[in-house]
């Protein structure tokens, strides 16, 4: 038996909502990763990279999970313009702030900085010869763990409130009921012998 319909449309259109606010969530999310990237190179030992614009921003390694072979690594970006260097290098306490995905991972070399835009060579001393580097790349990237842990809770959030708002339309239609008091089972019976005994 349906509790109010009222109540059940409401809840639809919550759920919607919340799907909707869910779905925003993850093609934001994915947007801002992009978006957030200056500038991507594979590997090498000397190559020119482009900054399209000013920004705070941090030099990251991207390598296969499994890997450790970036921990000799040190890399290095001068600016064509000025002639100004910033160094990047692993650090094991920076390294903390690595973000982890399916088969690869961004471990940060050295802290953030700012970096104007602007033409760079990048250097990367320590690579081994022999070592296959070209599933590893080299990002310039703007911060993004405070944005990212935000989106995060706003997708936990968004998929919580759907699950709750589903339970409560299933209650709303009837769909579930409460369990049975203990021993009301009991009482229902004795009181149908009771009317049977009256009965006769």
């Amino acid at each position: 038996m349906i509790q109010s319909k009222g109540l059940l449309v409401f809840a639809g259109v919550a759920f919607i909502l919340f799907g909707i606010a869910l779905v925003w969530c993850v093609v934001s999310m994915l947007k801002s990763n992009r978006t957030d990237i200056l500038a991507s190179a594979p590997l090498a030992v000397e190559q020119e990279i482009q900054i399209p614009y000013t920004s705070k921003a941090r030099i990251l390694l991207e390598t296969p999970r499994t890997s450790s072979e970036y921990s000799n690594l040190r890399i290095e970006l001068i600016e064509r313009q000025t002639g100004r260097s910033v160094t990047g290098a692993y650090s094991f306490v920076t390294a903390q702030g690595a973000v982890y995905g399916v088969t690869t991972m961004q471990v940060p070399f050295g802290p953030e900085m700012s970096l104007p835009a602007g033409v760079y060579l990048a250097r990367i001393s320590g690579l081994q010869a022999g070592n296959d580097y070209s599933r590893y790349r080299l990002l310039i990237s703007r911060p993004y763990i405070g944005r990212l842990t935000l989106q995060i809770i706003a997708l936990v959030l968004c998929g919580v409130a759907m699950m709750l708002d589903l339970v409560w339309a299933a209650w709303l239609a009837g769909l579930m009921k409460p369990a049975d008091q203990p021993g009301a089972g009991l009482s229902n019976r004795s009181r149908t012998l009771a009317a049977i005994t009256s009965g006769k």
